[in-house]
């Protein structure tokens, strides 16, 4: 097929028309790269080639350009790079090249985000939960909060205070603040642990 016309497009991307009457979108500085002109034939299988290259480009400046802005785990990254669009096979290689250089890692991303959520009092097997929905797998989400070795107690502790300690004044006051810790992904005993502690502890200041 030969090149009739090379026009450029939006953003980063040239059209190149064909006497076939297809049309490509390329990226642009890619086409600068191969040198391509009107008039130059070109092969099938150098058409694939091209655009594979032009996806991958594409592809790789678009997770840069995500990865600038905010961590991704790696599929949360490739699945957003997938929902825009980019060929499955270029988006792979991209990934697989953004692993290997460092540019993400599911371990640091846990870490880091497993740290933010014990830091505000979010239970165990919620932060599991969470952490799943970000692209992390289970097994390495669950690693990671063993690791962190949470204090469960200080965290209900916390949360019964700063949250929960006017409910407990109300109507069924304690049943519904253990309802609402249990929703949270406490376990029952520790929830009526941290309730009994609380309201001990209350009864004896307002005895002193």
């Amino acid at each position: 097929m030969i090149i009739t016309a090379i026009n450029k497009d939006k953003k980063h991307l040239t059209k190149i028309s064909l006497s076939s009457g297809e049309e490509l979108l390329l990226d642009s500085d890619l086409c600068a790269e191969k040198a391509l002109k009107c008039g130059m034939e070109l092969e099938s299988e150098e058409l694939k080639e091209l655009k594979y290259e032009s996806d991958y480009k594409r592809a790789k400046s678009r997770a840069l350009w995500y990865l600038d802005r905010m961590d991704h785990t790696e599929k949360a990254l490739f699945d957003k790079l997938i929902k825009a669009g980019f060929n499955k096979r270029a988006t792979a290689e991209v990934m697989a090249n953004l692993v290997e250089f460092g540019l993400v890692d599911d371990r640091r991303y846990a870490e880091r985000y497993a740290q933010r959520l014990t830091e505000s009092n979010v239970s165990k097997r919620e932060a599991t939960h969470k952490m799943y929905l970000k692209g992390i797998p289970y097994d390495l989400a669950k690693e990671v909060l063993d690791e962190l070795d949470t204090d469960e107690e200080s965290q209900l502790a916390e949360l019964i205070e700063r949250k929960y300690a006017y409910k407990l004044t109300g109507e069924n006051g304690t049943e519904k603040v253990f309802s609402a810790l249990v929703r949270r992904g406490f376990s029952y005993s520790a929830v009526r642990a941290a309730l009994k502690k609380y309201n001990d502890e209350l009864e004896f200041s307002e005895e002193y």
